[in-house]
C-alpha cells in the first residue's frame, strides 16, 4: 500500500485561544519535518504536509500573515494567542503545511523528526542585533552574554548567564513544557532573573494569558516569534489572594524571574542542550480544553 493509499484518520487542530480550529484527513502521524532555517527554528516548528488541504472548522479573522526575503512562504499565526498554525506555499502540494504542534492530542516527544537544511536555501538570513546597553547584574562578571530577537527584528534582546549555555558550566534549569501553549509554541525556557535581562522594542510585543492567568507569554506582533514569559502584572492583590496555595507560593517564587525561550537567541542551536522535561499538561490547572 503506498503512502497515499494508507488509512487516514482525521486530526482536528487549533490555536490556543480557539479563534482558529481546523480538521485533516492524514495516515496516522508518526514523523515530522523540522526545517533548520531562521523562521522555523525560531518558532519551532515541526512540518506535515497533507496530501488534502485542511479543512477549516472555525475562523475568527484573528490569523496574521508573515513572510520574508523572497516571501515565497506565508506563515500563518494568531494574533491573540501566538500560535502558528500553517503556512501557506506554492512549494507544498496542496499549497499549504501545517504546524503539527497545533494538532489536539499528539504527543509531541514521541515523533520522529528528519530534519531538513532549510538554512542552506538563500537568501542568507541575517539577524537583527540588539543596539542598547546590554545587561550587568552583580555576580555575573564572567558570564555570558547572548544576543536574540524576533524574527523580523522588531524585538531584540541581551541576556546575561553564569556559564555557558552550550556547555555544563551552566548550572541553572532548562525545561521544555508539554504544557497546552508551551508544546504549541516549541519554547526551551532558561529562567534569568530580571536584572539579567534587557529587551528592546518591547512596545512590539503582544501579550497572552490564559487559565489562572498567573503568567502571560510574550510574542513579536509581526512575526509571532515567542520571545518570553513573565508574571501578569494585570492581578490585584485580590486575585492573587484567591490563587490556590501551591500557585501563589510558586508565584511569589518566580515574581523576579524572566523566562526566556532559547529558540529566539541569534545563532543558537537549541539541539545542544538537553532540557528537562515537565509534564506541564497533567500539572498545568485548570485544565485546557481543546476545542
Amino acid at each position: 500500500m503506498s503512502e497515499t493509499e494508507q488509512p487516514t484518520k482525521t486530526y482536528r487542530g487549533n490555536c490556543h485561544c480557539g479563534a482558529f480550529v481546523f480538521e485533516i484527513d492524514a495516515p496516522e502521524i508518526k514523523s515530522v519535518g523540522d526545517c533548520k532555517c531562521s523562521i522555523c527554528s525560531k518558532r519551532g516548528y515541526l512540518w506535515l504536509v497533507p496530501q488534502n488541504p485542511p479543512t477549516i472548522v472555525k475562523d475568527e479573522g484573528k490569523l496574521v500573515s508573515y513572510a520574508f526575503a523572497s516571501k515565497n512562504m506565508d506563515h500563518q499565526f494568531c494574533g491573540n494567542c501566538g500560535t502558528t498554525v500553517m503556512a501557506a506555499s506554492d512549494m507544498f502540494p496542496q499549497k499549504v503545511g501545517v504546524n503539527v504542534r497545533s494538532i489536539q492530542g499528539l504527543d509531541i516527544w514521541s515523533l520522529e523528526v528528519q530534519t531538513f537544511d532549510g538554512d542552506k536555501i538563500g537568501p542568507e538570513y541575517v539577524a537583527p542585533t540588539f543596539s542598547g546597553p546590554e545587561p550587568n547584574p552583580p555576580g555575573f562578571e564572567d558570564g555570558k552574554i547572548y544576543n536574540g530577537s524576533c524574527h523580523c527584528g522588531a524585538v531584540t534582546t541581551a541576556v546575561k548567564v553564569n556559564g555557558s549555555l552550550e556547555d555544563v558550566t551552566y548550572k541553572e534549569p532548562i525545561m521544555e513544557c508539554n504544557c497546552s501553549h508551551c508544546q504549541r509554541g516549541g519554547q526551551v525556557w532558561i529562567y534569568p532573573s530580571k536584572n539579567q535581562l534587557a529587551i528592546q522594542g518591547g512596545e512590539n510585543l503582544s501579550y497572552y494569558t490564559f487559565g489562572n492567568h498567573v503568567w502571560r507569554k510574550s510574542f513579536c506582533k509581526t512575526c509571532g516569534v515567542h520571545i518570553g514569559a513573565g508574571a501578569n502584572p494585570s492581578l490585584t492583590d485580590d486575585d492573587v489572594a484567591a490563587l490556590p496555595e501551591g500557585v501563589r507560593n510558586f508565584r511569589a517564587m518566580m515574581i523576579n524571574k524572566c523566562p526566556t525561550n532559547l529558540r529566539a537567541l541569534n545563532g543558537f542551536d537549541v539541539k545542544c542542550v538537553k532540557p528537562t522535561r515537565s509534564d506541564g499538561w497533567t500539572r498545568q490547572q485548570p485544565q485546557y480544553v481543546n476545542p
